[in-house]
């Protein structure tokens, strides 16, 4: 179960869970000066394992990744009692719209990433701005 406890020197402690290693050097890089990102793994049976041990604030992962997706490593913790806010960071859409996730288009990971993350680790919904232009959603 997830204990809750504040943020290291008010940082919000980080996951970084993306297959293609550049785009998780870019996260890592963009990150860095604004959160305590505490790993990045590249697939999602390592985000799950990182996130029990690591106890992260906010997880941020891609969709599609080997082993298990972004969405099936979240249900994974969910099943298994942790609750860790997750944000989407991927070019996948098809489950926007069904569900109550956040998302950031990786086409807007540097303009919104760190006020996504914010967001989510205060408990709200964030969508970033191209997928609500694509999709005429309102977040």
């Amino acid at each position: 179960m997830r204990v809750e406890r504040k943020a290291t020197l008010n940082k919000l402690r980080i996951i970084i869970a993306e297959d293609h290693e550049d785009m998780r050097q870019a996260l890592v890089f963009m990150l860095k000066d604004h959160f305590e990102v505490i790993c990045a793994v590249n697939d999602g049976r390592e985000l799950v394992d990182a996130a029990i041990s690591n106890q992260p604030d906010v997880i941020i992962s891609d969709i599609s990744m080997p082993r298990l997706s972004g969405p099936q490593a979240m249900r994974e913790l969910r099943t298994r009692g942790y609750s860790f806010p997750f944000l989407f960071v991927s070019s996948v859409h098809e489950f926007l719209g069904q569900c109550a996730w956040s998302f950031v288009d990786k086409m807007d990971v540097s303009s919104e990433l760190i006020q996504a993350v914010q967001s989510v680790a205060s408990g709200r919904t964030y969508i970033s701005n191209r997928l609500r232009q694509k999709n005429g959603s309102e977040a």
